[in-house]
């Protein structure tokens, strides 16, 4: 039994280690696709032109390169060119092809249309982490509203439904993808709805900033307080987005103890600074106390007269 399993063993390598060392000695192709728009926006029903980039990354020559398949939307009449028919690359080099279509009423209805496809070669790939690309077709023109509620949830991925409660005064702002350009802003009513009017189709970024005491669970872990949205021009006034906001503890502004201490020292040592002891210690002032100053002072005045009198008499007296 030993001979034979030694055997057996013998075998399989015998008719492994060939077909390894032949997978080894034969190398693939490494197609690298990048593509690139003609224009940065375009009208509905306007021609686009679509430049792609093929690159051969290998030392191996690739055989027929190729559309093998992808996806589309608000476009028509896509034409592949060279890219549906084929040709060959030799290692190492670059070759640019053309496609064309024609934007629609979809990509104005959204904003945006896209084209994304792959490319191989007949013999083989490397690695296909690059043999897809796609362009975005921006396509202005279209506005709609956009409305949500912001209600109360325990975590960013609580469901809303009619009857969850709202989370009213959170002000909701609109602004392109980038957050550069600011289209519009709301407050959420009573129920939490807020409608953001007029945005131009496409994407936005919507910001949320909740009243004291709440806490937005926006973003994919509920960390955020932004989420973005897609703008389309519709019949439709449905709600679209959904954001959960949790109640939080609101700390109170709190005074260090060397404030406070601070504060005191400053109206001096045991002298608390009060409007009493603005007048001197022990001395408030009142209408009576200003009658005794005002008494006190004539009398001091009578005086002073009496005593250059009595010099003057005893001046005179020295001189007789």
């Amino acid at each position: 039994m030993r001979t034979l399993a030694a055997a057996a063993l013998v075998g399989v390598l015998v008719a492994v280690l060939p077909a390894t060392a032949a997978l080894a000695a034969d190398p693939k192709p490494d197609i690298a696709v990048t593509s690139a728009a003609d224009k940065a926006n375009y009208a509905e029903g306007e021609t686009f032109t679509i430049t792609v980039t093929v690159k051969n990354k290998s030392s191996v020559d690739a055989k027929h390169v190729h559309y093998t398949g992808g996806d589309s939307q608000g476009v028509d009449g896509v034409a592949y060119g060279e890219l549906s028919t084929g040709f060959d690359l030799a290692a190492g080099a670059t070759k640019t092809v053309q496609l064309t279509g024609k934007t629609n009423h979809v990509a104005w209805q959204y904003g945006r249309g896209y084209v994304a496809f792959e490319l191989t070669a007949d013999n083989g790939e490397a690695s296909d982490a690059d043999n897809t690309t796609g362009v975005r077709l921006l396509v202005a023109g279209a506005f709609d509203d956009l409305g949500g509620y912001v209600f109360q949830g325990e975590s960013y991925d609580a469901e809303w439904t009619p009857q969850t409660p709202g989370v009213p005064g959170v002000k909701v702002v609109a602004t392109s993808a980038d957050g550069k350009t600011k289209y519009a802003e709301a407050i959420t009513d009573a129920k939490g709805l807020f409608r953001l009017a007029h945005l131009p189709a496409g994407d936005v970024l919507l910001t949320f900033t909740a009243p004291a005491g709440w806490k937005i669970l926006a973003g994919e872990n509920g960390e955020d307080d932004h989420t973005p949205a897609q703008v389309s021009a519709d019949d439709s006034d449905e709600p679209r987005i959904f954001v959960p906001a949790k109640k939080v503890a609101v700390s109170s502004p709190s005074v260090s103890p060397s404030a406070s201490a601070s504060a005191s020292s400053s109206a001096g040592p045991g002298l608390p600074v009060t409007g009493d002891n603005s007048a001197g210690p022990g001395l408030p002032v009142t209408g009576d106390n200003a009658m005794l100053l005002v008494g006190a002072a004539a009398v001091a005045v009578a005086v002073g007269i009496a005593l250059v009198l009595v010099a003057r008499r005893r001046r005179v007296h020295l001189q007789a």
